[in-house]
């Protein structure tokens, strides 16, 4: 005959079981390390924007200066393609509207390049 409790093992309570305020040590170093993992992940996000922020600033100005240069002709006509392509890319957005901070930051890269195509 074999003894069936020596088959069964106790395992701790899941938190869904623990009573509330009963934090164990191994839940409080869970959230520390998941707290620490956060905390690098949002530092490693900053930086990433941080540099694509200043991949663009570098893209816009160069392309600032090479508008400045064009004859006075070629501006008008790149003018009304930018225009243009600028409508299509706003149609896109008719049916699901985009985040007012993207849509606002859109509109301020348009008048920009608009500008300096002046």
């Amino acid at each position: 005959m074999r003894n069936h409790d020596a088959e069964f093992a106790v395992s701790p309570t899941s938190p869904e079981q623990s009573p509330p305020g009963s934090a164990t040590q191994s839940d409080n170093v869970a959230a520390g390390t998941l707290l620490d993992s956060f905390s690098t992940l949002s530092k490693a996000t900053g930086i990433s924007m941080a540099q694509y922020d200043a991949h663009l600033a570098v893209m816009g100005e160069l392309l600032a200066s090479i508008l400045a240069h064009l004859p006075a002709s070629m501006q008008a006509d790149v003018a009304g393609t930018f225009r243009d392509r600028i409508e299509d890319l706003m149609s896109l957005s008719d049916d699901i509207s985009p985040p007012k901070h993207y849509h606002s930051a859109l509109l301020t890269e348009v008048n920009r390049y608009l500008n300096a195509l002046r």
